[in-house]
């Protein structure tokens, strides 16, 4: 069964999948991943905005707008609220869904635990599924170090067949690599 605006209700979800460009040439990426692997940490670290950050799912419920330039390009960034999977099972589920389903946004970053890469990557699968714009930001590398785990990242990105990027987002450290 395929994924339609009629199946997931997403005619109801309009307001969610609004983004406010300033320019046509604005770029939206979507932050998607896993509850609690630090994409509000991720959203704020490069807007520079306060979203409010916690250890428990269900911590997003909808969506977050910042802006962020990088090398004279503005970006709008969008926190989804976290998910395993894009088969929502929950009302948080479907804001993410429908939002990397049919918000259109020009990139989806995946934002996965390096502590625990494997139960991530099921969304990274499925994302892949329905665009090739994902780059895949391996966060809490610090911890996954302090752990003695290593992650070889050209391997894993000759793998998926896209970016992937190691980060500390708490630290700051490989944010601009995104």
């Amino acid at each position: 069964m395929g994924l339609t605006n009629q199946s997931t209700g997403v005619g109801a979800l309009e307001k969610e999948l609004k983004i406010e460009r300033i320019s046509p040439s604005d770029k939206v990426i979507a932050l998607a991943g896993n509850p609690n692997v630090g994409k509000s940490t991720v959203f704020n670290s490069l807007t520079g905005l306060n979203q409010h950050t916690g250890n428990w799912p269900g911590k997003t419920v909808s969506n977050a707008q910042g802006r962020y330039t990088h090398k004279n390009r503005d970006f709008i960034l969008v926190d989804i609220p976290g998910t395993y999977s894009l088969m929502a099972n929950s009302v948080e589920e479907e804001v993410a869904r429908d939002f990397i389903c049919f918000g259109n946004p020009d990139a989806t970053i995946i934002v996965t635990d390096a502590t625990c890469l494997e139960r991530n990557l099921n969304l990274v699968l499925q994302t892949l599924e329905i665009t090739s714009k994902v780059p895949v930001c391996i966060n809490l590398m610090d911890e996954a170090k302090r752990k003695g785990i290593s992650i070889n990242l050209d391997k894993l990105s000759k793998e998926l067949g896209v970016p992937v990027v190691g980060t500390s987002a708490l630290h700051g450290h490989g944010l601009n690599n995104l």
